[in-house]
């Protein structure tokens, strides 16, 4: 079932849907790939551990703040490739724009796709007037895309442990 509030998004070649528990397996092929996993933290070890992280995660913030990470959906296959979307990150009190999918999709330009509808959807729905991105400054991969989005080079910020470079898209900056 999807959230009430959480709308589904279109692109080309995806479809971004609210997460359900019922992803968790499909997700878990994502999170559990060590090459995927590499910038961002431990693999999950099990497809419980994913569901846990569906409902302290997306599932949570759907209800908490009305938008969350949606799921990644292959238009043409039909499979759940990963994630994109926004999450409130309550110790920087800004709103963050990430993604990661399976490797296979990688370099395709799907993360700017998926990334400029939300980018979007933030601004044009959700009426946020900042919005971050964080990754390891060797995640050049990633950083690639927060380039593409507009968002400019803040300087770095410690968050989970990790000196991260930070990206923003501010509206008083358009």
């Amino acid at each position: 079932m999807i959230p009430l509030n959480m709308p589904v998004l279109e692109t080309p070649r995806l479809i971004l849907r609210p997460f359900t528990e019922d992803d968790a397996p499909a997700l878990h092929e994502v999170n559990r790939l060590p090459e995927v996993m590499r910038f961002i933290a431990p693999v999950e070890q099990s497809v419980d551990d994913t569901l846990a992280y569906l409902k302290q995660g997306p599932l949570a913030d759907y209800a908490k703040y009305g938008y969350g990470r949606h799921a990644l959906i292959d238009k043409a296959s039909g499979t759940l490739i990963g994630f994109c979307g926004l999450k409130y990150l309550p110790d920087l009190d800004d709103v963050d724009i990430g993604y990661r999918m399976l490797p296979e999709y990688w370099g395709q330009g799907l993360a700017t796709e998926a990334s400029e509808v939300l980018m979007d959807y933030a601004r044009n729905t959700l009426g946020l007037t900042r919005v971050i991105a964080l990754a390891l400054p060797d995640n050049h991969g990633s950083i690639a895309v927060m380039k593409k989005l507009g968002l400019v080079y803040e300087g770095t910020v410690e968050y989970l442990n990790d000196i991260c470079a930070l990206y923003a898209w501010n509206a008083s900056d358009d």
